[in-house]
């Protein structure tokens, strides 16, 4: 079961194959740093002998997400209480050293992600607890602050074929040649508020390949020489910076020659061009791509 498969509804939250918020034993009180900027560092430097600053870098940090919520006599049983306070315990109680996992909201008909560890857990166990009511909070802490929308967007295309043409005998002038190999095309526009970083995959046989944004040249450009053989695959994931064969996870980072990393900026549409140094028809790029918020 995929992340995020469980929710039916706005207003709720899915954590480690747990549902919390409206339909649940855990009714939504409040929810902060979902829609909230994170905090931002920025890298200012102050004017030597003058008022103000030169403007630096401005990055956000990690995203801190709370969720208020209460478990009470309308909503569950004495011994449903009991069950669903024992059931969040165990799916907000961390290992020893925790990777972050997927915290999936939905809000407003759109389901977002975020990939963070759980950091705080409050269960008041005052006099109300013994009547069977609860009003506690959950804490996460995602390091990596940008929303993904789920499902993901995927789409692939092949190289494109040579055109045909070629010297037409009589020549005449001016002489017609046949067409370049002409790359294929993926078109998508980022519907979010952030950068959009995708994961592509390139399918062999295939020589030299290359993906460039068209609108910017921008290229990630492989060694011309290179060859990726029949059966395997190439991941390039531009936000990791990594360049891998799928399966083996044996790097070919140092094939890739031109390093023109590149995103899909929010509400503008990008078309990302496939091409090789030698044709295949059997070669194929595939990318998989969220819309993104800040």
């Amino acid at each position: 079961m995929a992340a995020g498969d469980l929710i039916t509804r706005d207003g709720q939250l899915e954590w480690r194959g747990i549902l919390l918020g409206a339909g649940t034993a855990y009714g939504w009180r409040a929810l902060e740093g979902w829609l909230d900027l994170p905090q931002m560092r920025g890298g200012d430097v102050d004017r030597p002998g003058q008022h103000g600053a030169f403007p630096g870098q401005l990055l956000a940090q990690s995203r801190t997400i709370s969720y208020s919520f209460v478990i009470s006599a309308r909503r569950a049983t004495r011994e449903q209480f009991t069950a669903a306070v024992e059931l969040l315990r165990a799916a907000t109680t961390p290992g020893e050293n925790p990777d972050e996992e997927p915290l999936v909201i939905r809000l407003a008909g759109r389901t977002w992600q975020a990939l963070a560890r759980c950091t705080r857990r409050s269960v008041p166990t005052g006099l109300a607890y013994d009547a069977g009511y609860v009003a506690g909070a959950v804490q996460w802490v995602a390091t990596d602050p940008r929303l993904l929308e789920l499902p993901g967007y995927t789409a692939s295309t092949t190289l494109g074929a040579v055109g045909s043409g070629g010297l037409a005998f009589p020549v005449r002038f001016p002489m017609p040649f046949g067409a370049a190999a002409r790359g294929g095309v993926i078109t998508w526009t980022n519907t979010g508020t952030a950068e959009a970083w995708p994961v592509w995959r390139i399918a062999g046989p295939v020589r030299g390949p290359s993906i460039t944004r068209r609108d910017t040249g921008q290229a990630l450009e492989f060694d011309p020489d290179w060859i990726i053989p029949a059966g395997q695959v190439v991941e390039v994931d531009t936000l990791a910076r990594t360049v891998l064969f799928v399966g083996s996870n044996v790097s070919a980072s140092d094939r890739l020659f031109t390093r023109g990393w590149f995103s899909f900026p929010p509400g503008r549409e990008v078309q990302a061009v496939f091409a090789s140094a030698a044709t295949s028809s059997d070669s194929r790029l595939s990318v998989t791509v969220h819309n993104t918020a800040m």
